[in-house]
Formats: C-alpha cells, structure tokens, sequence
C-alpha cells in the first residue's frame, strides 16, 4: 500500500509549488490522468481495467472516475446479465482507496498524465462530473462497443474535438473481436472457449486501432501514439508523463495467441472413431459405454445450440447473432440422443431416425460450404473440424450398420 500510495503522488505532486498560484476554477488548475490496471485472475478482470484521474492542483481534491461499477444486488441482476441488458454506472472514488484495491490483487497499475489545454482539462473535469451525478450515471452496458474503456476514449474525443476517432479510426493491424477477447480470456480456458463458441459472425470485422481502444490496454497503448496541439498550435504527444504506480505480480504481458484448429481436429477425428469403434463393438460393455457417450454428445450439442439459439433471438447481444455454429451444434440433436442409447440394441434404427440423423449431417455440411464461399466472415474452422466428425459417426450408426 505504501508502495502504491508513493508512486501516484510521486507523480501527481510534481508541481506541487506552481499550483498554489493558480486559480482554483481556472482549467489550468486540473490535472488529467488515464490510470489502467493489468488484468487480474477473476473471470471479469481478464481484460484489465481503467478509470481518468481529475486532480485539482490548487485545492488537492482528486477523485478517480471509473465507468465500471455494477452490483450483484442489482434488481433481476442474472436475468439482465443473460439477456444482455446489464447496467453500469460511473462513479467518483478517492484515488487512494480505488487503486489500494488493484494493489492487494496483486495488479500492477499505470498512470498517463495528459497534455490537454486548460480548456480540454476543464471541460474533462465538468463532464465526468456531470455524468456522475446520480439521474446519470447508469448506462447500458455492452461488453465490446459501450463499456468502461470506451467511455473513457469517447470523453477524450469529445474533447479533443473528434481527432483522437479520426487519428485512430484510419489505422488496423488486423485484429478482431474474437482474436482480442480469446487472447486476453487464455488464462481461463473454459472462458476462452465458451466466448469462442458463442460469437456470431460480428465478432470477426476487421478492427480499427480505435474499435480496439474497448480493451483498457490498447486504448493505454494507442495514446502514447496521440498527437496533439498545445495552445500554441505546435504538436506534441498527448502523453505527457508516464509512470508506474504500483508493480504487481500481474502485469500486462498477454499469453500465447490459442492456435486451436490442430488440436480441435486431433481431438474430433480420435474422439470419433473412438465412438464409432466402440458404437461397433461386440462387446456388451463397450458398447454400452459408446452408447452412453454418443447420446450424452447428442444432447450436449442439442443443448448448446438451444442456448446458442436464445442468445440469437432472444437476448441483445447482438455480437452473438447469426451464428454459424448452430449448424453443429443442433437442436435437433436432441431427437437423436434416444436412439444413440437404444442404438447398443438396434444399430439400424427407424426411418424416421435415419432421416433426422441424415438432415443435422446435411445441415453441417452445408455449414461448411457456406464458410468456403468468399465473404463470409466467422472464423469457426476448428469447430467444424471438431463437431463435423461426430454428426459423421451419428449417420453412419443408424445407415450403414446392419442389426446384431
């Protein structure tokens, strides 16, 4: 703590003596600074954090403007989180106790002080003063277009009068949705895989550097690269100080991009003929056994693409429409998880079966030539790799094996 406490006011107290003969309402007396920290190790810290810090120079009041509040006793809190509805608000904290917290996570914290004009300063401290007022202070949330960080960038445009936009919107180095928000989740792989499988074909628009300011870290990053005009109209970086506040066991050093496709089609193709050569076992033991794990796939996958579905039409996560992974992951799979186990004493099945197993195998297939035409867009490769040889295994189970 004493550590944190030293490294923000060793920084923020730098021109302590100046300040005193400063106006107190003028814009030269506000100092204006980007504070971020690393992500932590809870789920909904993987993407780190940040908050602008306002210090008036003159009276030593500071407070610390964070976008990212929500509250578990919010009223219908699971339904709106689930539906896509979640509320956030901004609110004003004593730089001390907010940053004291990253500090006992263990997460490092940066501070950028800004060289914005007096002007830009004060029209920064009225508008977060403003917006935190409480009729403000809730928004809707969204987790990659309205969230704690593009608030933060879109204060800033505002009051560099759209330049940071137009500086930032003009330049890309190929990242998308998907490829940021899967990195920045491996350290937990069930929530790196789950965000994989349930982004739509939005997820993988090629992004500007200023669609990639959502991420705390990047807007960081991409500030050190703005230039502005001082009072004077000549140019200068808009970082004007940067320092580390406090240096924590969690820094921002991002793991390894996944590289699934091999590993999914190792798995999908062993998983597979696994199941089929026990589904065709003589065995009675074996048999039951692939049974039991061939109608638990079904209603996995029958189940997951129900969930898939809701978060289509029925939720407002509009990054998860139209997703192409409900051609694998099919409702109707479910109708198959029955025969799947009845199959270890009928492997024929009834016509109707072999019809509805030949559909989720054609709907899959078809699937797949859709994503090998020009233009389309969800990068869903090691899914099909994957989940295509299990719909394989269902058709040929009720087919082309003949009763015992």
């Amino acid at each position: 703590m004493r550590r944190l406490l030293l490294g923000l006011l060793g920084g923020l107290l730098a021109c302590s003596a100046t300040a005193q003969q400063l106006d107190r309402d003028s814009g030269e007396a506000f100092r204006i600074a980007l504070v971020t920290a690393a992500p932590g190790e809870i789920y909904w810290q993987r993407f780190g954090h940040n908050a602008l810090l306002v210090e008036n120079t003159v009276t030593g009041d500071a407070r610390l403007y964070n976008f990212g509040i929500f509250d578990f006793e919010q009223e219908n809190f699971l339904l709106n989180f689930v539906q896509g509805r979640m509320l956030y608000r901004l609110a004003a904290f004593a730089p001390q106790s907010d940053l004291a917290n990253y500090a006992a996570e263990g997460r490092s914290v940066w501070i950028q002080e800004l060289a914005l004009r007096p002007d830009q300063r004060y029209a920064v401290a009225e508008m977060l003063a403003e917006n935190a007022l409480p009729e403000h202070a809730e928004y809707r949330y969204d987790y990659f277009a309205v969230n704690c960080s593009t608030r933060l960038r879109d204060v800033l445009d505002a009051v560099l009068e759209g330049d940071l936009h137009r500086s930032m919107s003009v330049r890309a180095r190929g990242e998308s949705y998907r490829s940021l928000a899967t990195t920045y989740a491996a350290p937990e792989p069930w929530l790196a895989l789950g965000i994989d499988l349930g982004l739509g074909p939005a997820a993988d628009r090629r992004l500007s550097f200023w669609d990639e300011m959502f991420l705390p870290l990047r807007l960081r990053d991409l500030l050190r690269e703005m230039r502005v005009r001082d009072v004077d109209g000549h140019l200068q970086p808009l970082v004007a100080r940067e320092w580390t506040a406090y240096s924590g066991r969690l820094d921002d050093r991002l793991p390894e991009r996944g590289r699934w496709f091999l590993a999914f089609a190792l798995a999908g193709l062993g998983g597979a003929l696994l199941l089929h050569l026990g589904l065709q076992s003589r065995r009675a033991s074996l048999g039951t056994i692939a049974a039991i794990a061939a109608a638990g796939s079904a209603s996995i996958l029958g189940l997951g693409g129900l969930l898939l579905a809701f978060l289509w039409v029925a939720t407002d996560h509009a990054i998860a429409y139209a997703n192409l992974n409900l051609v694998l992951f099919d409702p109707l799979c479910l109708l198959l998880a029955w025969p799947l186990w009845r199959s270890r004493q009928r492997p024929a099945g009834s016509h109707a079966t072999r019809a509805l197993s030949a559909l989720v195998l054609l709907v899959a297939l078809a699937g797949l030539g859709y994503t090998s035409l020009p233009g389309t867009q969800q990068a869903n490769a090691h899914w099909f790799a994957l989940i295509l040889p299990l719909h394989l295994v269902f058709a040929w189970r009720f087919w082309f094996t003949p009763a015992h």
